[in-house]
């Protein structure tokens, strides 16, 4: 995402909305009409929700942590948005996923990070944040007008300057917040470098957490410049270690990755005199990567673990790494095959 909750090409509003110019009165505006459509559908499917800063509340389980904070610009959640005829169109709950037979072994059931306030999300998500603790979920129905980015006085205004978004049901589970994402992110990777490695400090050329499996009995042979070296690499998320990249089969395997039309061998590594000029099977890599391989000696064995700032930044890569996803890749050189 610059923000994980996506700025989304939604769905057409349900075609019972849509099709109001011939139930109008003469001189009534069309938004004013869209709100009689909307309201004669929520009668009908949701009487009993309740209405909040123009959205309507349909469900609401409380948490018993700390309430929800709007000077705090990201939030952690899961949410699963839904059209008004019930199909869901973004989810990110196990438990859905389960439930609708969409579930999948590599993809990413965890924390959203969601930026919040004027220009970063939705007023209506906004608003159904608001009062909230962490643990609550609550399951509301945010009319199309209320899925902008700008902020207005009323409901009234927000009608008024009605988008071209579709209605949408979200239900949302608060998980936490924090006001630096990056600080909230190294302090998460210290903890795992500590307590899966025992290692607390990072290499001095950024924050990256190294940690090395191979003992020398003299000291290590540092990498020539200019030269070609190999290594079998794995590549995982940090959060729940699910592999993405691997040049081990088995691995791949293991993982539901394996994809019998790719070579499963080692490939091979340019080293320079910089860690950003390291290019991997001749292709540049991101700067957490170079970082990590930049520590290796000839032989070595090692693992290391970085942030989303030096990896794949807010927006991700493909459908297996999120934005703002925190990376860590097991590294081994091997002599050439």
């Amino acid at each position: 995402m610059n923000h994980i909750l996506p700025r989304l090409i939604l769905l057409p509003v349900a075609a019972a909305l849509v099709a109001v110019s011939c139930n109008k009165n003469v001189g009534e505006g069309t938004n004013v009409a869209l709100k009689r459509q909307f309201d004669a559908w929520r009668a009908i499917h949701y009487p009993a929700a309740q209405e909040k800063d123009g959205i309507y509340i349909i469900e609401d389980i409380p948490g018993t942590g700390r309430e929800w904070d709007d000077d705090l610009p990201v939030t952690f959640l899961t949410y699963t948005m839904r059209n008004l005829d019930g199909t869901v169109t973004f989810n990110t709950d196990e438990q859905w996923a389960r439930q609708l037979g969409t579930w999948s072994q590599t993809g990413y059931y965890g924390p959203q990070i969601t930026l919040t306030g004027e220009d970063a999300s939705y007023a209506g998500l906004d608003i159904l944040l608001e009062g909230m603790r962490q643990g609550g979920t609550r399951t509301a129905i945010i009319p199309s007008w209320m899925l902008t980015y700008k902020r207005y006085d009323s409901p009234e205004k927000y009608l008024e300057n009605s988008t071209d978004a579709a209605s949408t049901i979200y239900t949302i589970t608060f998980l936490d917040q924090t006001e630096n994402l990056k600080e909230y992110e190294f302090r998460n990777l210290k903890d795992y470098a500590s307590e899966n490695w025992h290692v607390t400090d990072t290499l001095s050329t950024g924050a990256v957490f190294f940690k090395s499996f191979t003992e020398f009995d003299d000291d290590p042979v540092e990498m020539p410049i200019d030269t070609t070296v190999y290594i079998n690499y794995t590549g995982r998320r940090l959060s729940d270690g699910q592999v993405f990249d691997t040049t081990i089969a088995d691995t791949a395997k293991v993982y539901h990755i394996y994809n019998a039309s790719k070579t499963y061998a080692p490939v091979p590594v340019t080293w320079a005199e910089k860690a950003a000029d390291i290019k991997l099977d001749g292709s540049k890599v991101v700067d957490g990567f170079a970082l990590g391989m930049f520590a290796m000696h000839a032989g070595e064995k090692a693992s290391f673990c970085f942030g989303f700032n030096l990896g794949y930044g807010s927006s991700g890569s493909g459908s297996m790494i999120p934005g703002y996803a925190a990376l860590q890749f097991d590294i081994e050189l091997v002599p050439e095959p």
